[in-house]
């Protein structure tokens, strides 16, 4: 009897580790889809750390993963860009043409489905050495390819793009450089880090700071200011309370934002004609993570807001936004 119970709790125990927290408990933080006039600047959510900012004549984006290989994919078999779901979420947000797709890193996650994007929207590929190495895999050259630095900036329309060279979140997986072309289908494992950044665009609506990993470097963003983060909160719940307190200090208070938006949040093994699931507990402490980034906000009166997919957000609009 003792061994059954035993060994039903550890099914329990196992099940829950595997469940996804409800997203339910954070409705209230839920954006709600509105009118969006000509020429304001709106982003759109795609799920992970893909999003994209369009003022109407200009449009960028980050990473733009759409595959979103499951998880038994991921851990034992080559992986290949979905065509399909890539097609799919690029006709739902409505994107036909970008002027630059910018990558955080090159772990799967965010750059798998790179090279197909570019080439279905006419982006230049902004990142490190590594995401070229993905481009050229795919056959594009190097005059479709901007490898960039700490502290670079390019123009794109009314967008000023600052590069941050920021630390990939504590704990991640496959450090190292993609030394030579990438051609898939190959194991999600050859997909190195490569050195992560963060994107600051400054436009004269607003500037958004884009913050993909949930790291910090003292110091970094002195004397940057943004009016919105979109903030990583990806294996945050792991992480002690004093880190996420010195993250937050870091990313939020010191530039001042009045808004932010969790990024890389949700299950990135599940495809986008689903809703978005938070992270399973095996992988990430969801409801700690936001519990304790609430009550930091509440404090410093920062709005959280979780974006929908697809739908367009002014987050150039002046608004007062209640923590």
């Amino acid at each position: 009897m003792v061994l059954v119970v035993v060994a039903a709790g550890g099914a329990a125990f196992t099940w829950q580790q595997l469940l996804h927290p409800p997203l339910r408990s954070h409705a209230s933080l839920q954006m709600k889809p509105s009118p969006v006039a000509p020429g304001a600047l709106r982003a759109r959510f795609f799920g992970a750390t893909t999003i994209q900012l369009d003022d109407g004549q200009t449009a960028v984006m980050t990473d733009g993963f759409f595959s979103r290989p499951g998880l038994m994919e991921v851990f034992f078999r080559d992986i290949v860009p979905d065509r399909s779901r890539i097609d799919m979420a690029l006709r739902k947000g409505n994107v036909s043409k970008l002027a630059a797709l910018l990558v955080a890193h090159s772990h799967h996650d965010h750059a798998m489905d790179c090279a197909v994007v570019a080439h279905r929207t006419g982006a230049l590929l902004v990142g490190s050495a590594s995401t070229a190495n993905i481009g050229r895999g795919y056959g594009m050259t190097d005059d479709q390819l901007r490898i960039v630095k700490h502290r670079d900036t390019l123009d794109f329309g009314r967008f000023t793009v600052e590069i941050f060279a920021s630390p990939h979140s504590p704990g991640g997986s496959n450090p190292g450089e993609i030394a030579a072309p990438l051609r898939p289908p190959v194991r999600a494992s050859a997909y190195k880090e490569g050195g992560s950044y963060a994107f600051l665009l400054r436009h004269p609506q607003g500037n958004i700071l884009i913050h993909p990993s949930a790291n910090f470097v003292p110091g970094l963003y002195k004397g940057v200011k943004a009016d919105a983060v979109f903030l990583s909160i990806g294996l945050l719940g792991k992480q002690s309370q004093a880190f996420a307190r010195d993250y937050w200090r870091e990313v939020v208070q010191v530039t001042g934002a009045k808004l932010v938006i969790p990024i890389h949040w949700d299950d990135f093994t599940r495809p986008l004609d689903g809703p978005l699931r938070p992270m399973p507990h095996l992988m990430d402490d969801f409801e700690d993570g936001m519990q304790i980034l609430l009550k930091l906000a509440e404090a410093d009166r920062v709005a959280v807001r979780f974006m929908p997919l697809f739908e367009a957000f002014d987050v150039g609009a002046k608004r007062e936004l209640t923590p």
